[in-house]
């Protein structure tokens, strides 16, 4: 859904004059969003290396659209995690190594929806303590998240109800053409 908000915004965009060119990605090209949405005063960078917002805490999407135009910027955003450890002491397998910097080897996140590798390393199956995919805690503990975080009002977010809290053997049992869980957000396992 990101996607197609995102190409009708560089649609747009490309619309309204001769030579205006855009491009836009969502997780899909070589563009370091965080730090182009903590530049463009989105948030900022947290303890976790999630981007953070004041207004919505850390559970945000981001995408970008990328043009040939002179825009005017918005301000940079500063850091508002102070002296705040709580990502890096909930972290179970301490893939939080210090803060910003996050150990993609230990973190269960990183195994469980990005590594393609047959089985998992030894070291994370032992705190999976139920997950298939991701972890979160970095961000369920987060104060931005506990006070500030919304749920979204766009319908097209919304997950769909056979993908909350799926059984196990539920999941075992998805089929390639089935509406997955990852489905919603555009995406589709391998």
């Amino acid at each position: 859904m990101l996607n197609k908000k995102l190409k009708l915004l560089a649609t747009w965009l490309e619309a309204q004059g001769e030579g205006i060119l855009a491009r836009y990605y969502a997780d899909t090209g070589p563009i370091q969003d965080k730090v182009w949405a903590e530049r463009a005063g989105i948030g900022w960078i947290g303890k976790h290396s999630n981007v953070i917002s004041r207004e919505y805490g850390s559970w945000i999407f981001l995408g970008e659209v990328l043009t040939n135009q002179a825009l005017e910027p918005d301000r940079p955003h500063t850091e508002h995690c102070g002296s705040c450890s709580r990502c890096l002491e909930a972290c179970p397998t301490q893939a939080i190594v210090k803060p910003f910097v996050v150990d993609a080897n230990r973190c269960i996140a990183y195994h469980t929806i990005e590594n393609r590798a047959e089985t998992l390393p030894e070291p994370i199956v032992p705190h999976l303590q139920g997950w298939v995919a991701g972890c979160d805690i970095c961000q369920d503990v987060c104060p931005w998240n506990q006070r500030f975080a919304q749920a979204t009002d766009v319908e097209e977010f919304q997950p769909y109800p056979e993908n909350v809290a799926p059984t196990l053997r539920e999941l075992a049992t998805i089929s390639a053409g089935a509406r997955s869980p990852f489905s919603c957000l555009g995406v589709t396992p391998d």
